[in-house]
């Protein structure tokens, strides 16, 4: 066997996707211990042990799966949806790639987004000064939601009073990404993607009209300088850049101030230590992850102990399981902030030239965000758990009841 294959004891058994969404944490530890993937359809399966799932993001014989494969795979109607997904710059690779991704690697810097932890936390401030108090309300709509969706709006220089607006299309057309596309929810994300790109080319025209200094304006400046991609291409990007922003970071820090709600002494920890925030931000994203899987494609046929793979077989990377498997993680099932064998790159943001341009500023938003609420809202109480839904791709999170005592600030 060469240094590359993968040793697999046993043959890909077929299992009803949906047997997935109940206890996916569970179901997924369970079909672990028996094999290494399971299918879950034709040519499409999912891969489920860290000894796997690691090395798989960047083999050579894989690559991203690419628009218009994603599209065929789910049997996406015709419309901007489709359009969208076969141009989107996570879902290509190569030169393409690298043109849409580099329209804004350098406004996601790294360093500029350490420089701007700064006004993260200012409006991270505001929102908390803003919630109610002593009434029950929904964390994930009143401040989870608000904080990635206005900083993407401040970084891309769209109207702060249109992030709530454009969110909520976001979060519908999110739906898309799942590993199984929920063809009776169609209309609604076709009429979100619909929207969102009306919503996105007006703004992108507003700046041709009337520049600003903003990176909308940069974007639409470089493009009729270089008009290496058509225009509906640029506004598609600018789509895909508002999805990563808002979405993931909302599923994730709900969940992050749930499960520490739920571990008193976890709460009281980082309140009297501030700096176990970011390991706090990591366990949170690694236990209970907004991105469950993230797709590949076989480019040459790989060999699993006796079953061989085609080229073009989908092959989804469960970050969900693999976060949680022992071979990884020391006692996986137990939520540690203090927990020192996380590894250098947060899987959650995937691995090689596809890992998440934005991966520091949701870092960022998610510890300031959580410093804020520790600060000012100590003593908020959880009253309804949310649920994180679906065992892949972007997962959705439902409502959380939280209250603020009268008596705080």
């Amino acid at each position: 066997m060469d240094e590359h294959a993968l040793s697999i004891a046993a043959h890909p058994r077929l299992i009803d996707p949906a047997s997935l969404n109940d206890a996916p944490h569970a179901r997924l530890a369970e079909l672990r211990e028996e094999a290494p993937l399971v299918q879950l359809g034709p040519n499409h399966y999912l891969v489920l042990r860290a000894e796997h799932v690691v090395p798989l993001f960047t083999d050579p014989r894989t690559r991203q799966i690419e628009g218009p494969e994603f599209v065929a795979l789910h049997q996406i109607p015709d419309g901007t949806l489709a359009r969208f997904l076969s141009d989107l710059f996570l879902f290509s690779n190569g030169a393409a790639h690298r043109a849409k991704r580099n329209l804004f690697a350098r406004s996601f810097a790294h360093r500029i987004m350490r420089e701007a932890r700064g006004q993260i936390r200012a409006v991270a401030d505001g929102i908390v000064a803003s919630l109610p108090r002593g009434v029950s309300f929904d964390f994930v709509d009143s401040m989870a939601a608000r904080v990635p969706a206005e900083m993407i709006a401040v970084i891309l220089g769209l109207p702060a009073c249109d992030a709530k607006c454009f969110a909520e299309r976001v979060y519908s057309l999110a739906r898309a990404f799942a590993p199984i596309y929920p063809h009776e929810h169609h209309q609604e994300i076709e009429n979100a993607a619909g929207e969102l790109y009306d919503y996105v080319e007006e703004q992108l025209c507003l700046r041709v009209a009337a520049p600003k200094d903003d990176l909308l304006t940069a974007l639409v400046s470089d493009w009729h300088s270089d008009r290496s991609i058509p225009f509906e291409s640029l506004v598609f990007q600018v789509i895909g850049v508002i999805i990563g922003g808002s979405d993931t970071t909302r599923a994730a820090f709900a969940m992050l101030v749930a499960l520490l709600l739920q571990r008193p002494d976890d709460w009281a920890a980082l309140r009297s230590d501030p700096t176990l925030i970011p390991g706090a931000v990591n366990e949170g994203m690694r236990y209970d992850p907004s991105v469950g899987s993230i797709p590949r494609v076989t480019t040459a046929p790989i060999r699993f102990d006796g079953i061989d793979l085609p080229p073009g077989a989908v092959l989804r990377l469960s970050t969900m399981s693999a976060m949680r498997d022992p071979a990884l993680f020391d006692e996986p099932d137990r939520f540690d902030i203090r927990r020192n064998d996380h590894p250098r790159l947060h899987m959650v943001f995937g691995i090689g030239p596809h890992r998440c341009v934005g991966d520091m500023l949701a870092r960022i938003e998610m510890e300031e965000s959580l410093a804020a609420i520790l600060e000012a809202a100590p003593e908020i109480a959880l009253e309804t758990l949310p649920e994180m839904l679906g065992f892949g791709g972007l997962r959705q999170i439902t409502p959380m009841q939280v209250r603020i005592p009268q008596s705080q600030p």
